[in-house]
Formats: structure tokens, sequence, C-alpha cells
């Protein structure tokens, strides 16, 4: 009689067309693009998609308005900073791995504008800081960057529509709480070229989990983020190269607690070996401040929520 195994997947970063995705949900060549994106969130937790119906016209004025932002002098910068998670963040401002030096990257975040928001505050809810418009005229930084936003918080319930229907005997539908008033940030970054050093605690972006549920990361095509990948023999980092207008997708802690683990929250670093300037903007899909994660399958009791975890995560790397 002969005997079957199961045979796990191995570890795999796809590129991913949804272009038939999006022309019928429900045809055999979209559950084929279910199939794919599953399986690279079980094994590297990361996959990169084509065909999303973002514009290349928006994604270049999303990345002009980020070279024409961190061009600005340095004490011009520092004005345009606020608490974690808005506005500028200088270079050195926060340590995602530690045991090494200050994060090698400047930033700048741009979250959701609340309708009549008023003070006092929740953290995660400041109003987004804008440059003046006579520094940087809207047309090129604001408007851009909202309508870049709006495109991109669209973009992620589709493909946490998709992982959802990845996970067997789970509604499809179950993440539609977490998705309202969500907290959810478009992130410009700037790389430095990487100094010409043998110091290896001095990195781009120090090896982490992404904090969220989800983050889709544009690309200016030069080379620095890459994946671990654990093995018994040896842990190694793979490269994911760049792709015009692709987007890197990969899992964040939420999803992972979420499903049980079925998803993998991964591992990754970024360090800027390209020999010039390295531009990437992340969208970070974080949900519903007041959204309880817990595990689908009951194995932690109390849970927590989006916020929490979030002010524990934000602590920790920004001190």
């Amino acid at each position: 009689m002969a005997t079957s195994y199961e045979v796990k997947p191995t570890f795999t970063i796809p590129t991913v067309d949804l272009t038939n995705y999006f022309k019928d949900p429900q045809s055999p060549e979209a559950e084929q693009i279910v199939l794919q994106i599953s399986t690279a969130c079980a094994t590297s937790g990361f996959f990169q998609i084509t065909g999303h119906g973002v514009s290349e016209s928006l994604q270049a004025r999303a990345f002009a308005a980020a070279k024409t932002l961190f061009a600005l002098p340095d004490d011009i910068k520092r004005t345009l900073a606020g608490n974690p998670g808005r506005g500028y963040e200088v270079i050195g401002a926060q340590i995602l791995e530690e045991g090494k030096k200050p994060d090698l990257k400047e930033g700048y975040f741009i979250n959701r504008e609340i309708p009549n928001n008023k003070p006092p505050f929740r953290p995660f809810q400041e109003p987004n800081i804008w440059p003046d418009s006579n520094l940087i005229p809207d047309s090129e930084f604001k408007d851009p960057l909202l309508e870049y936003h709006d495109a991109l918080a669209k973009l992620a319930v589709h493909i946490m529509r998709i992982l959802a229907r990845g996970l067997s005997g789970v509604d499809a539908n179950m993440f539609s709480d977490f998705y309202k008033d969500p907290i959810a940030a478009v992130r410009l970054l700037h790389y430095p070229p990487h100094p010409p050093s043998a110091d290896s605690s001095l990195v781009g972006a120090g090896a982490h989990t992404d904090f969220g549920a989800l983050t889709l990361l544009l690309q200016d095509g030069h080379s620095g983020l890459q994946v671990l990948k654990k093995t018994p023999e040896q842990d190694q980092w793979i490269d994911v190269p760049p792709q015009s207008h692709a987007y890197v997708v990969n899992i964040g802690d939420f999803l992972q607690t979420w499903t049980a683990g079925t998803y993998k929250s991964n591992v990754h670093r970024v360090i800027n070996t390209s020999g010039t300037d390295r531009y990437s903007i992340p969208f970070f899909w974080d949900g519903n401040p007041d959204f309880v994660i817990r595990p689908l399958d009951g194995s932690l009791g109390k849970g927590f929520t989006v916020e929490e975890h979030l002010l524990s995560r934000y602590a920790s790397s920004f001190g």
C-alpha cells in the first residue's frame, strides 16, 4: 500500500499579475492567483504584484514629492517633525534591530486625513504635517500624496480579501471590521549610499518584522531589501530585486497572529549597497485602533488591540 506524505511548500517570493483577478475575481485564473499568494504568505511572507491598477504617473508623482521633500535643508526638514508616525524623521531616529546602530535612513509619514479631527487626538490620529505651500506647492506634495494614499488604501482592501480567500474555512469578508477608520500610513524613505566600511552594525533599516497587517512597498529601482530565509543548515538573506512599477507586499505581525502563524510576518532588512541614494515608499495598512487581534483558532484568549501593539512597537524602535 502506498504511503502519502504531506509536501510542504518551499520558500517563495513570486511575482503575481493581478490582472485576471480584477477582470473576474471568481474565475479559475483568479483562484490560481489566490493560491500563489497564499503559498507565498505561508512560506516567505513576501510576494510582488503587477497589474494592480495604480498608475505609473501617480507613482512617479509620489517619488517626485519624496525627492523634493528630502532635498530641503536639514533645518527646514526638522521643523516638519512630529510624534513618531507623523511628519519628518531625521536620519538615525529609529533603531529597528537591537545591537545595531541607528538606521541609516530619513523618513516622512503621511497618515489618513480624518474629517473633523479635533483634539485631544488619539495616538496615530494626530493631523498630518504638511510643508507650507510656499515651500513646496500643494500640487507637488500634499495633493499627489493624498491621492496616492487613497489609491493604496483601496488596493490594500483587495489584497486583504485575497488573503482571506487563501485561508481554508474563512469568510472572505472576515476583515471588514478591521478596515473601518483605519490607521494607514504612507512613509517616504530616503537611504543615503551605504558607506564603504566593514561596520556590520550599520544598516539602512535593521532586521525587523512589520508592525501592522500588511505592507505594500514601492521601490525606486535600486536594490537593498533582503528577506530572511531560515534553514536548518544556515540562515540566508534573500534579495528582493526591484521591479518597475511593481509592489512588494509582505505580511505584518497582525496577520501572523490572526492566522495563528499560517501567514508569516518575516524578518527583513535594508542595506543600500547601490552606491547611490535609494528612495522607497512603503504603505502600512494597520487597521482600526480598537480592533482586537486574536488567533482565529482561539489559541490566544484575550488578544490585543491594534493601538496597543503599535504603541508598543513604536516605543521600542523610536525610543
